[in-house]
């Protein structure tokens, strides 16, 4: 299985091939708990041989890239985002 094949799922957001035995990185987005049970046997379905080695969870995003949150996760404000900041001189020319 490459890394595009599982990306047909509306759940996943991202899907990579990475390096060593643990080698299919999946970020998904779901509504409840429930629904990565459901997906996770989609995808067993689909995909006989991908075997489940790991999982993290994230309940809550604190913070989303550019946004200023207030404690009740509502934006208060933006951050400009420069995605050159950092970049070694040598590289920009």
């Amino acid at each position: 299985m490459t890394a595009r094949t599982p990306v047909t799922l509306p759940e996943i957001r991202m899907c990579a091939a990475m390096t060593g035995t643990d080698n299919l990185l999946v970020i998904v987005w779901l509504r409840s708990l429930g629904d990565s049970h459901r997906l996770e046997e989609k995808l067993a379905e689909r995909f006989p041989a991908l075997r489940l080695t790991e999982r993290a969870v994230v309940l809550r995003m604190a913070k989303r890239m550019g946004w200023l949150l207030d404690d009740f996760g509502r934006s208060v404000g933006t951050v400009p985002i420069n995605p050159w900041a950092g970049m070694p001189e040598a590289l920009l020319q």
